[in-house]
């Protein structure tokens, strides 16, 4: 019988293979010394966190297995010390990422940089997963080092907002680099990738050939990529559903059993299509977006394995602040969930919108205004 992995992703790769084969010919994996080829794509990725790390793990891989990507691909780190050594330096010489995805081995061409100009430097694709507060600091540096004419991917799980509403990070990065950006989001748990456990992610574009490539940079034998023309839908899909592994997690911290968790993740999974259509009733939102893996698939893996569902358990169950349960549970990480509710609420807020949104508003009201967990079934 066939593996799942086998089965081909209604996606066609025509446009992969073609791509390719554009530098060198056609290659096969492992085809490659890790010196001397250079392609005409060069990537780099920006933040080495747990998914950071997973990704850029890929993307060193495909950097090898592809003609028309160079050789190295650079990882900017967010420089600290461990155990009184850097932190870039244990990745270069271990090839792992020892503190944020400890076991999983990169392939030798990652190479650890703790200065960001010189790690988007001469980039062409560049790729950003990190805490979205941390991102608008960075971007005059980035502008100021890439290549002409670089493309962006983001895997970024959140969003922001100024006096008018809603703002995506995408918009952010190609304002801030004046750059074409695609998203990538999906069921994607960073550490069962990282023991090559199969999964599927979609990448949302605008150019075409730009998701192509970068679909290309990320599909791999235990990450099958599917590419859909809605940036704004997968986001937002990517954002929100950490909100709804909140209630998940107070679900869990109270006890309750799979019926609760699912009737929660059926009204998370309408209010995200909700808050999508009447927020960007003009983006092209495609209703089958919902059903990629960046949609109702990552809403359910996160709403029963992400660190939002284990943190808000934490929270139910009286063992601290956010902050606290932050530090003993995330080994340096953030907690995404938490941040993009209280972006959704000031939104709902401004507009009156928040009795449209009554599980968005109670995640909301039992994480920061005292309410009793108990209330998340009191809708």
């Amino acid at each position: 019988l066939p593996t799942i992995a086998s089965f081909s992703h209604p996606v066609t790769s025509t446009a992969c293979t073609m791509l390719s084969r554009v530098s060198k010919g056609l290659a096969r994996p492992g085809s490659r010394l890790l010196s001397g080829a250079a392609g005409s794509e060069k990537l780099a990725m920006v933040g080495s966190g747990n998914f950071g790390s997973a990704l850029v793990r890929i993307l060193g891989q495909n950097a090898l297995r592809h003609d028309i990507f160079d050789n190295e691909v650079k990882l900017y780190v967010y420089e600290e010390m461990i155990d009184g050594k850097p932190l870039t330096e244990i990745i270069n010489e271990t090839n792992e990422n020892v503190k944020y995805l400890k076991g999983a081995k990169f392939t030798p061409n990652v190479k650890a940089v703790p200065d960001l100009a010189e790690a988007v430097k001469g980039a062409t694709m560049v790729c950003f997963c990190l805490p979205h507060q941390f991102l608008k600091p960075l971007m005059p540096t980035i502008k100021e080092s890439v290549a002409p004419g670089a493309k962006v991917l983001s895997a970024i799980k959140g969003i922001d907002f100024d006096d008018n509403g809603v703002v995506l990070i995408s918009d952010l990065l190609r304002q801030g680099l004046n750059a074409d950006c695609s998203v990538l989001m999906g069921a994607n748990v960073a550490n069962d990738m990282a023991s090559d456990q199969f999964c599927e992610t979609t990448i949302g574009y605008k150019d075409a050939k730009n998701g192509e490539l970068f679909k290309l940079a990320f599909d791999a034998p235990a990450l099958k990529v599917g590419t859909v023309p809605d940036t704004v839908g997968v986001e937002l899909c990517g954002a929100l559903k950490n909100i709804v592994a909140i209630g998940a997690g107070y679900s869990d911290g109270l006890g309750y059993g799979g019926n609760t968790k699912a009737a929660l993740i059926r009204i998370g999974l309408k209010e995200m299509i909700k808050f999508c259509k009447m927020f960007y009733p003009t983006a092209g939102i495609d209703d089958d977006t919902f059903l990629e893996s960046c949609g109702v698939a990552d809403l359910i893996t996160t709403c029963f394995g992400g660190r939002n569902r284990a943190c808000a358990e934490a929270f139910a169950k009286g063992e601290g602040t956010w902050d606290d349960i932050e530090k003993s549970k995330l080994n340096g990480q953030k907690l995404q969930g938490t941040i993009t509710a209280k972006d959704v609420m000031t939104v709902l807020k401004h507009k009156k919108l928040e009795a449209q949104f009554p599980l968005f508003a109670r995640i909301y009201e039992i994480a920061f205004e005292g309410k009793d967990p108990k209330s998340i079934v009191e809708l």
